[in-house]
Formats: C-alpha cells, sequence, structure tokens
C-alpha cells in the first residue's frame, strides 16, 4: 500500500488535510502524538534535564510542553538541543509505527512537521506539503488563544528544510475557507489512490 507524508509549518494545515485522507479511509500516524510519548522515555527525560534544568517539568515529573515551547520557540540553540534529545528516539518510533501500518490493508498517511529535518521522503511513495503565509498562520494561532508575540515566535521559530528527494510531490496551499481545503485535499487523495507504491531495497 501507499505510504504519504503530510508536511507543512505550524498553523498551515497539514492536520487538516492528514485527517481529511484519514476519513476516507487511510491510517493516519501522529508523529506529534508520537512526539508526547517519546517524552515520556526516561533517556529522553534526563537528556531534557540535562540541558535545561527542572524548569520545565511539572511536579509529577512529566515535560510542560508549554513551558518547554516558550524556550525553544525564542531560541534556535535551544530548538537544536531539544532535537538532539529527542529525535533519535521519536525517529525510531515513527518509523516502527509505519512498519506496522504497512501490515494493513489501505493507504498510510504519516502527519509530521518534521519529516524533511528527519530525511524521510525517499522512504515514503509521496510527499504533500501543506503551505501558507506567515501572517495567515500567525493570524491562526492567535485564534486559538496565543499572543501576537507567542504566535509570531514560534512561526519564526520554526526552521524547516526543504522537502527534497520525494517519490512524488503535491503542493497545498491553504489560503482560503477549510471547505477549499478539504476540496483540493480530496483531489490529491483522489490521485494517492491510484499510486502503485514503488518497490524498496530491503
Amino acid at each position: 500500500m501507499a505510504a504519504i507524508g503530510v508536511t507543512g509549518a505550524i498553523a498551515s494545515g497539514k492536520t487538516e488535510v492528514a485527517e481529511r485522507f484519514a476519513s476516507h479511509g487511510a491510517h493516519r500516524i501522529d508523529a506529534d502524538a508520537l512526539g508526547k510519548e517519546a517524552l515520556e522515555d526516561v533517556r529522553v527525560r534526563e537528556g531534557l534535564r540535562a540541558r535545561f534544568g527542572d524548569t520545565i517539568f511539572d511536579a509529577d515529573g512529566s515535560v510542560d510542553r508549554t513551558r518547554l515551547g516558550a524556550i525553544v520557540f525564542r531560541h534556535a540553540d535551544a530548538m537544536e538541543s531539544l532535537n538532539a534529545v529527542v529525535q533519535p528516539t521519536l525517529l525510531a518510533m515513527v518509523r516502527a509505527a509505519l512498519r506496522s501500518a504497512r501490515t494493513e490493508a489501505g493507504a498510510v498517511v504519516l502527519d509530521a512537521a518534521l519529516l524533511s529535518t528527519w530525511k524521510l521522503e525517499a522512504e515514503l511513495d509521496g510527499v504533500v506539503e501543506v503551505m501558507a503565509s506567515p501572517e495567515l498562520r500567525i493570524e491562526r494561532l492567535v485564534s486559538k488563544g496565543l499572543t501576537p508575540e507567542e504566535a509570531r515566535a514560534r512561526v519564526t521559530g520554526q526552521k524547516l528544510p526543504p522537502v527534497l528527494g520525494a517519490r512524488r510531490r503535491w503542493r497545498i496551499v491553504n489560503a482560503g475557507t477549510r471547505a477549499e481545503l478539504e476540496a483540493r485535499a480530496d483531489q490529491v487523495w483522489r490521485e494517492i489512490e491510484r499510486l502503485r507504491p514503488e518497490p524498496r531495497n530491503g
């Protein structure tokens, strides 16, 4: 079956597109949810404590993602440190989820902002990039409760490399209504349904 990555910057609408694909029967892998699980790994917590101290932890020892986010989205070196600690564990979880999902019937959709950071393009049958202007993404984050300053910090602080080496590639510009986004997602989905997954070595 086809394995498709859906990626895009924060508040671009990538998750809405991935969920639309799931409504058509795709098996959706939520990389953000796996990221939350990765923060429960003892080695990851120890690494974060060594880098960021005790202030990012709640009383029960769990990572406070809001406090952590406030740090890493404002400081590039802090984001690099976070990625160095979390990503090896998270990427292993993502690959395991992909292997498991490939045994099921139907398409697999990996919903992952960091897809190009992990250089997973060539391991998938195609990649869908969801795009929106920084101004619109800031507006969307503010509508969800962030202050304009917080929203701007998240948008400017997220640095994603370009998608390279994808077997197939689609772009969806999310600059209109939810209905328009879903219509474009449906158009792409019809193309995905016609795919024959390419064989992989190993």
